[in-house]
């Protein structure tokens, strides 16, 4: 029995022997390897270089145009609602502008007259319940075209005469909402707040 344990004890350290080695000589073949620069011939390429810059320069400047900003505002504002008027946003700026208004008054008005446009009379294109009053009802060819008259009559009866918040348009333009607490008012605002 000793002489078994001895053989297989010298066998035992002979093969560790072995692999400790080769282990070596491995790590110092490898070394070697990677750490000799290689140089690799560049294959021909079928493509331009740079071709996908642009054919001029853009200029930049530190201008802001705040317009697009407002009419992006009003658009998505009125997508929120799933209103018709989304689409005429850049109409209400210009209108707004062109009559020095708040940018948000026109379509906080229109939102709380008719939801932006989704309940108004048939074929009235009025979404700002201007000029109806029972069975009377003004209408326009179109929501452009309401808005124009709308913002220029905001501008001509009421602004100009003094009339220039929520609450002040609201006793004029929709006097029996007075009863109500200054409902059509607190709507309006709020809606404006809504546009900020």
């Amino acid at each position: 029995m000793d002489t078994v344990t001895k053989q297989a004890s010298i066998w035992f350290v002979a093969a560790w022997f072995a692999t400790a080695a080769t282990t070596l000589i491995f790590s110092f073949v490898f070394t070697f390897y990677l750490g000799n620069t290689k140089l690799v011939k560049p294959k021909v390429q079928n493509f331009q270089l740079y071709a996908a810059l642009p054919k001029s320069e853009a200029a930049i400047t530190d201008e802001i145009n705040s317009e697009d900003g407002r009419a992006k505002i009003i658009e998505d504002f009125f997508k929120t609602y799933k209103s018709p008027l989304s689409a005429h946003s850049n109409t209400f700026i210009q209108v707004a502008d062109k009559y020095k208004l708040d940018y948000k008054l026109l379509p906080a008005i229109s939102m709380q007259e008719s939801s932006g446009g989704k309940k108004v009379i048939a074929n009235s294109y009025n979404p700002f319940g201007y000029g109806i009053y029972g069975k009377m009802a003004l209408k326009f060819p179109s929501w452009d075209e309401a808005i124009e008259r709308v913002g220029r009559a905001l501008r001509e009866d009421y602004l100009n005469q003094g009339l220039k918040t929520p609450q002040q348009i609201m006793a004029k333009y929709t006097p029996p909402s007075l009863a109500k607490e200054g409902a059509w008012a607190k709507g309006v605002s709020s809606f404006m707040e809504e546009l900020r």
